[in-house]
């Protein structure tokens, strides 16, 4: 064993160092502060093993109280690394927010969230280096880093059950996981008649509209309804408008909660009706006077439309602000221009409520497919299994 010290101003730094003298395989015996000139540092021990392969392998196989007693070292490490993150927080907190002490809190973050990865594994008995794999993955994917913690944790005795533990066995047993923490649409209930579509501006709603009016009228061959009370925007009203002659549709358009109620009766004798609303931002007390008309009437179907181009905190936000309009259903909408949807896993979860629809794209009506669990499962996925 080679073991080498290290005089450094962070645990960070002596990583690094670390890593460029003895290589991945190295392992942290030590950590303590030092008082050096009137500079305070770090002294860190450091070691590698020739057979650190071998010793691995042999620490998985350990009996949980022999795993317990080698690792105990690293609590102190974990102690000291809490210790730094604390007086950094004071620092910053005082109102020296220096960006280098910023960088440093989310390094030193990231160095025990590591740590306590890979100790977290070893209790468990998984193959660290899979777990870890995993994990990364997994973020790679979206997912936030709580999520994925917290899945490698559900499914922990799942993989210490397996004969044999890959990487691939192990990202089969998350999407299966995934797939049953899903909320599944109720088929068995009967269909609502009438159908609301609201969320954020600019996620897509009068685009999704016409293609589910496709899907209803063209593909399904029922006779359907569209009520728009988006007047805001003249050119949402002008755009359906045209899809609606496109598909010879009748289309209503209604600014107060008597003009709606009327809209309603005129389209009475439809199979479906659509309802288009205005983005939030747009809406004002008018619009809300509406709005509480399609609440109070339990026999409309209210989906909130959720874009995958806008930040994991805002789509998290939307699943929040719009549960007063107690919707049934979510819509993913605009797919086509992300590339990671491990955050869907949050955002349905948080929501509580089943998908039905993905939209991929500004094609009338092609650009729209209806999901299930196991559909969004594999888009969340998809980087890594498929």
């Amino acid at each position: 064993m080679q073991i080498k010290r290290y005089e450094v101003s962070s645990i960070s730094e002596a990583l690094t160092k670390i890593k460029e003298d003895l290589g991945p395989d190295a392992i942290i015996l030590s950590a303590k502060k030092i008082n050096n000139s009137s500079n305070s540092a770090i002294e860190v021990m450091a070691a590698r093993d020739e057979n650190a392969k071998m010793t691995e392998k042999a620490l998985t196989n350990l009996t949980p109280p022999e795993a317990s007693r080698l690792l105990e070292n690293r609590e102190d490490i974990f102690k000291f690394i809490r210790g730094e993150i604390g007086e950094l927080k004071e620092i910053i907190r005082s109102g020296q927010k220096e960006k280098s002490l910023s960088s440093e809190l989310e390094e030193l973050k990231e160095t025990m969230d590591k740590f306590f990865d890979i100790l977290g594994a070893r209790k468990r008995k998984f193959n660290p280096d899979i777990n870890s794999k995993v994990y990364y993955s997994l973020l790679a994917c979206g997912f936030t880093r709580a999520s994925a913690c917290s899945i490698l944790e559900e499914i922990g005795p799942q993989i210490s059950s397996q004969d044999k533990i890959t990487e691939e066995i192990v990202l089969q047993i998350v999407e299966k996981h995934v797939i049953k923490s899903l909320p599944v649409r109720n088929k068995s209930k009967e269909e609502k008649r009438i159908k609301a579509y609201v969320g954020a501006t600019g996620v897509g709603k009068t685009t999704t509209l016409a293609k589910l009016a496709a899907r209803y009228s063209l593909m399904k061959k029922m006779t359907v309804g569209m009520i728009t009370i988006d007047t805001f925007r003249i050119a949402a009203i002008e755009q359906l408008r045209t899809y609606a002659k496109i598909m010879g549709i009748r289309m209503e358009v209604a600014s107060t909660k008597e003009s709606f109620q009327k809209s309603l009766q005129l389209l009475s004798d439809k199979d479906i009706i659509l309802i288009d609303t205005p983005g939030r931002s747009c809406i004002d007390d008018g619009y809300l006077g509406i709005m509480d008309a399609m609440l109070q009437n339990r026999n409309i179907e209210t989906n909130l439309l959720v874009s995958t181009t806008a930040s994991e905190d805002n789509m998290l936000d939307m699943a929040t602000k719009y549960s007063p309009f107690n919707y049934d259903n979510l819509i993913i909408t605009k797919i086509d221009e992300s590339r990671r949807f491990g955050v869907l896993y949050d955002v349905i979860n948080k929501a509580g409520k089943p998908v039905s629809f993905l939209t991929c794209g500004q094609n009338v009506p092609q650009d729209i497919e209806e999901v299930t669990p196991q559909k969004i499962a594999n888009l969340m996925m998809k980087r890594v299994i498929h």
